[in-house]
């Protein structure tokens, strides 16, 4: 099982966000030294009051210091896009890295963003589905027509192409049943969500490889989860020290409606932090994680572990003792 870091880069109204950077310059360098596989940042629009650091400059900017490590998006809000511009950037970025990319999309959920972009909220699956194929045959093709019901394109082609032959993995996040169906069929590996449960999960994880076999398509697929965790000294502690900031992150969430398509219970109504957590994040002592990283990897069958070790406002000696801690007493056991 391949561990990355997904990297927060939200932020509060106050907080000073150049400092922030250079967190995140440290924090990718600390990553990198301590044998992680992968970084991945995510995207949104429109947080203010709070300050969101958009994804494609960031991740650019990271990558000078990632080294061997993969760089993914996890995830760009690929409707809200033109996937033209997105060809373009993203090919750029598996230049600079080397190879190294991993386009994680996906639909996007705010109704703000979608009226925003002066986007119909309605339109987001097919305007997914045509943009993948847009990207796909920018990728490999030259000479491009499309002809869709959001995009139109007349003898078209990109240069440079990605390094990666025949062209980086695009992975879907998806969240709902019918999306993960989506992901089955078009993505080249599914993105799992920190919010469901992980019973849920299980139902979830037979029901993308059913797609796949019905559609003829390999066994052979990645699995990526996203998970919220902190190590502490014990369970009691790590839930004390980690509830004002993945607590908090959660509410926001909440409030956003990132919970509205998740299957069973999403966790919006749950008050206590140690009820939330359970079966839903990772937090507790070293030997409570790894049981908890190997239920992922031996039961719902994650080939690529996607850890949030940061939050908006967790003080600097926190998220380094979190990242540090991780790598030593948790990654040598579930690899």
């Amino acid at each position: 099982m391949d561990v990355g870091v997904f990297l927060g880069s939200q932020y509060s109204a106050g907080e000073d966000i150049a400092a922030a950077v250079t967190g995140l310059i440290e924090q990718t360098k600390l990553i990198r030294d301590t044998g992680y596989d992968a970084v991945w940042l995510g995207q949104h629009f429109l947080s203010h009051p709070e300050q969101y650091l958009q994804t494609t400059p960031l991740l650019a900017r990271l990558a000078a210091e990632a080294g061997e490590m993969n760089v993914g998006t996890n995830l760009l809000l690929l409707p809200m896009l033109n996937p033209v511009d997105v060809a373009e950037q993203y090919a750029t970025m598996d230049v600079i890295t080397g190879g190294r990319l991993i386009l994680g999309v996906g639909l996007g959920y705010r109704d703000q963003e979608f009226a925003a972009m002066q986007l119909d909220k309605k339109d987001r699956v097919g305007r997914l589905t045509e943009g993948v194929e847009i990207l796909k045959r920018l990728w490999t093709e030259d000479d491009v027509s499309f002809r869709g019901k959001h995009f139109t394109l007349d003898h078209v082609s990109i240069a440079p192409k990605p390094l990666q032959s025949p062209r980086p993995q695009i992975w879907f996040g998806a969240t709902a049943d019918k999306a993960i169906q989506r992901a089955a069929t078009h993505a080249d590996a599914w993105i799992a969500t920190s919010m469901t449960e992980w019973g849920e999960m299980k139902r979830q994880v037979d029901l993308f490889h059913q797609t796949r076999a019905e559609a003829g398509l390999s066994k052979d697929v990645r699995f990526a989860k996203c998970v919220e965790l902190y190590v502490g000294d014990d369970k009691e502690s790590a839930l004390r020290e980690a509830e004002p900031f993945i607590g908090a992150k959660y509410k926001a969430y909440y409030s956003w409606g990132m919970g509205d398509n998740v299957p069973g219970e999403s966790g919006a109504n749950i008050s206590d932090f140690g009820d939330l957590t359970r079966n839903r994040f990772i937090v507790g002592g070293p030997d409570d994680v790894i049981e908890d990283c190997l239920y992922h990897r031996d039961v719902l069958g994650v080939t690529d572990l996607i850890v949030r070790l940061n939050f908006p406002g967790m003080p600097k000696e926190l998220v380094h003792r979190n990242i540090e801690r991780f790598a030593t007493e948790v990654i040598p056991h579930i690899r």
